[in-house]
């Protein structure tokens, strides 16, 4: 039944009091307004858990690649310096055996220039050989005494260069310990982000593989300076056979590195030549004796000089003693000596009672292991940190406010090793201070080293 809407019919005002009271469920409205405020909410914490997550990884990634990058450059640095002592001990080794290529240039002047004297005394009377023969000695004796003269000067060079390289190393190897390599990788962290700092583990560096030999211990330089030399230094001996005379002409002479006289130290080159005649006692089979003596020299270059030869004894080589009445009369004329040689020098080499050298006699290796850290306070832009959120909806993350020793770390190590560049000879070649093959590369962090990480905060407090 229908009713006509009449203005201040008391039915009228009935009716629509009546709708309004009581409206049709399809008209409601409110409920999704109550749904979308908790949708909100949820994906407000969600949002601002996301970013503080990826500000999170973020910082951890670099942190590691700094800690990487801190321990690859403390463990170049290490290998930079045992390639420095690689390349100062081959110079050394070289200016080694040039002064003895000196003593070996000074001692055949000298011979040549007593052998050519001995003849002019012979030839004199003899017209034209003897002005030919006296015009030879004095150029030759002339350029004997200006040779003394530039090989002091040479000498005396080489020898502050030998002893310059050898203060270097121990330089070099000051800048190698524990405390320089630490402030080298807490610069690099600190480099990547002011709020990184970088340890080096305490331990894992300065095994002494490495040590400075000197007095005694320096007779491995001296065999492989001594193995250096060429074969006209070393050994000059020339055996001249006239079967028809019975007669033996024999040339002798050599370089060598001597002990001391008195102090027994490797200070001192010393260099001879001989020449004589040899016979035999019998016509076919007696032993053959030293006759007649022709030339004769002698060379020192010492630190202290004994302005004498080597004595002959027992123990003397066979060079010497073969020409023994030529080698006698080298003290007495032909002989000449230098003081400005300082010695042979004190070099680092592998510490053979090293624990790396223990553990792998050929192929010694070095560690260096570093802990990387956030330690300053709020350094990790997380929703807290920015100040996302207020009262009820503000969000707590415990990388806001640091306040433990530290928040975030990580662990690298880098390994110092000896190997040959790839694409060389493939010959394969043992560790050593004097080829300049060691290189650097990234290693796994092992248990004993991850352990140190509970107990960081005795590292720096």
């Amino acid at each position: 039944m229908r009713h006509t809407i009449r203005p201040g019919c008391p039915r009228t005002r009935a009716f629509l009091s009546h709708r309004t009271a009581s409206p049709p469920a399809a008209r409601q409205y409110g409920q999704a307004l109550i749904f979308g405020m908790f949708l909100l909410v949820i994906v407000a914490v969600l949002t601002f858990y996301q970013f503080s997550t990826g500000q999170v990884t973020t910082a951890r990634m670099r942190l590691v690649n700094a800690t990487d990058a801190a321990a690859y450059s403390a463990g170049l640095w290490r290998a930079r310096a045992f390639n420095y002592y690689a390349y100062s001990n081959r110079a050394i080794i070289f200016n080694e055996v040039a002064i003895a290529q000196t003593a070996t240039l000074n001692s055949y002047a000298g011979f040549m220039t007593l052998v050519t004297q001995r003849v002019r005394n012979y030839t004199r009377l003899i017209p034209g050989l003897g002005k030919f023969i006296e015009s030879a000695y004095q150029v030759v004796n002339h350029l004997n005494q200006a040779l003394h003269i530039m090989s002091a000067v040479e000498v005396a060079g080489r020898s502050a260069y030998i002893h310059a390289l050898a203060a270097s190393q121990d330089a070099i190897w000051s800048t190698t310990n524990a405390f320089v390599l630490n402030q080298l990788t807490n610069e690099v962290m600190r480099k990547t982000d002011e709020s990184f700092h970088g340890y080096l583990i305490r331990g894992t560096l300065g095994e002494g593989m490495t040590r400075n030999y000197s007095k005694d211990d320096r007779s491995r330089l001296k065999d492989l300076v001594q193995r250096s030399l060429d074969e006209y230094s070393t050994n000059r001996s020339i055996d001249i056979n006239l079967w028809a005379l019975n007669k033996y002409f024999r040339w002798r002479g050599q370089t060598e590195m001597i002990r001391d006289h008195d102090t027994n130290d490797l200070d001192r080159w010393q260099a001879y030549d001989t020449l004589s005649i040899h016979e035999r006692r019998g016509r076919l089979f007696g032993s053959m004796r030293e006759r007649h003596v022709i030339g004769w020299s002698g060379v020192e270059i010492a630190k202290d000089p004994k302005q004498s030869m080597d004595r002959l004894s027992l123990q003397a080589s066979s060079q010497k003693t073969d020409n023994g009445r030529a080698y006698r009369r080298i003290d007495r004329s032909g002989f000449w000596s230098t003081g400005t040689y300082l010695g042979l020098p004190s070099v680092r080499d592998l510490d053979e009672k090293s624990k790396a050298m223990q553990e792998n006699s050929r192929f010694p290796t070095d560690k260096v292991t570093v802990i990387g850290v956030i330690k300053k306070k709020n350094t990790i832009n997380t929703a807290d940190q920015t100040g996302l959120g207020a009262g009820r909806l503000k969000l707590k993350d415990s990388f806001a406010d640091f306040r433990g020793d530290a928040a975030m770390v990580a662990m690298s190590s880098a390994q110092v090793y000896f190997r040959r560049p790839p694409g060389g000879n493939e010959r394969v070649e043992y560790a050593s201070m004097y080829s300049p093959y060691w290189q650097v590369r990234l290693v796994g962090v092992d248990e004993h080293e991850r352990g140190m990480v509970g107990a960081l905060g005795t590292l720096w407090r």
